[in-house]
């Protein structure tokens, strides 16, 4: 992970732009992504207004080296379940649920890395690859519980994109407060935590359930039916 450093302690030659992301992360949680600016960070850190950008091209450039750090540390605890000593179904549950206790803990951050204040994303190598990396890992131990549980090659693209939906879905209510409803009052802890677990006992019931369950519902795109069905 990044170091985290303090604005209270002056920056020494070399450690300015992790001064600067750091507190931009303190920052984001206070006043958002819209009001963060460079001259902001630059006095909460002690230097003078043109020193930050030296470092980044401008304030796009600086939202996303902080994006990119949020990834990297996520990419840090997903790392850290991946060298547990977990089944494949346990590790891709905590994968699942790190990603949604990441975002209950960084809000702001969170906001910044999955959000659309970044326009041009693709501009960022750094950002682009944190993300990625943070991603693979993520899909690596969900796919390895598939595949322990019958899942062909073929179908383990879906059944990530299906986790991803869970993870995320979750996430982006809980932020938002659109759950739990004031009218189904119900633990947030065990929403996430039955929601978690009732797409992987899907996984775990395996592909030929699937089918059967597909069979009993309405006809759909002929398409998308193979796909989902394949096995």
């Amino acid at each position: 992970m990044s170091p985290k450093i303090s604005a209270d302690v002056p920056y020494h030659h070399g450690n300015l732009r992790e001064a600067l992301i750091a507190e931009g992360r303190r920052a984001l949680e206070d006043v958002g992504a819209h009001e963060l600016s460079l001259r902001y960070l630059a006095r909460a850190v002690g230097v003078s207004e043109a020193a930050p950008s030296r470092h980044f091209a401008g304030k796009e450039g600086l939202l996303a080296a902080i994006a990119a750090d949020g990834w990297r540390d996520l990419a840090a605890l997903r790392r850290e379940i991946l060298g547990a000593d977990n089944t494949a179904m346990t590790a891709a549950y905590r994968m699942l649920r790190v990603y949604v206790e990441f975002a209950q803990s960084h809000k702001g951050l969170f906001d910044l890395m999955v959000g659309p204040r970044i326009v041009a994303r693709d501009s960022y190598p750094e950002l682009t690859e944190e993300g990625s990396i943070s991603f693979r890992l993520f899909a690596s131990s969900v796919e390895q519980a598939a595949r322990e549980n019958g899942w062909p090659e073929s179908t383990l693209t879906l059944v990530t994109h299906a986790a991803w939906s869970i993870e995320h879905g979750l996430a982006t209510l809980i932020l938002s407060d659109r759950v739990p409803r004031s009218d189904l009052p119900v633990q947030i802890d065990h929403i996430i935590h039955f929601s978690i677990g009732m797409f992987l006992s899907a996984v775990a019931a395996g592909p030929a359930h699937l089918e059967s369950m597909l069979d009993q519902l309405p006809a759909m795109n002929g398409n998308a039916r193979a796909a989902a069905s394949k096995t």
